[in-house]
């Protein structure tokens, strides 16, 4: 009797184990892939590729906008008031992202921290469609004067996306559209590769 009991016992914490090793496997795997180095030099190859990748790309766009807007301008006189004003709708076009040339990077083990520049314009436009322009009485501004007007105009559009509510959208924007890239690099690196991101301050 006390023999089947050992053998019975055995049998049931064969399975117990049988059992955790299933359920448990899939966090086991990850948290191995965590702390344990890359033995099969896949760090070291994806590192490679990397490298050489982002030294022959240049500037990697990863936000657009398109965005109306009403250009507002008065020009006040001592002692008359308003002599001139301007009004004058527009649309702002911009493509915002990182240069790939500036991004640096450090692997340890089977890690690699990308450390990311900050969003840059690549190209920025604003295109006037219904203009008013009221200064007869004002024959001091001239088309230049008015075209200043607008390139300041498009220069706080610019400052708005850069530095304004929109910044932590390009910054997501950015990391997204690396993420994908870097991806479409490594295809044909099949390894528990960890990635992390940060971001180059304008001190470094």
């Amino acid at each position: 009797m006390k023999a089947f009991m050992r053998w019975l016992s055995r049998i049931i914490g064969s399975a117990i184990t049988i059992v955790l090793v299933i359920v448990l496997f899939p966090h086991l795997s990850r948290l191995a892939a965590k702390f344990m180095p890359d033995e099969s030099g896949s760090a070291i190859k994806a590192s490679a590729i990397l490298s050489e990748k982002l030294e022959h790309s240049s500037r990697l766009e990863t936000f657009r906008v398109s965005a109306d807007g009403v250009l507002n301008y008065d020009i006040q006189a001592a002692f008359i008031g308003t002599v001139a004003t301007i009004n004058a709708s527009y649309r702002y076009d911009a493509s915002f992202g990182i240069d790939l040339q500036k991004v640096k990077m450090q692997a340890s083990g089977n890690e690699i921290t990308f450390f990311l520049p900050e969003v840059e314009v690549l190209m920025d436009n604003l295109t006037p469609s219904e203009i008013y322009r009221d200064d007869f009485w004002y024959p001091g501004f001239s088309d230049q004067d008015y075209e200043r007007l607008l390139e300041t105009e498009r220069l706080n559009c610019r400052e708005k996306y850069l530095s304004g509510e929109y910044q932590e959208q390009l910054w997501q924007a950015s990391l997204d559209a690396f993420e994908q890239t870097i991806a479409s690099w490594l295809t044909s690196i099949h390894s528990q590769l960890v990635f992390h991101y940060e971001r180059i301050t304008l001190e470094e």
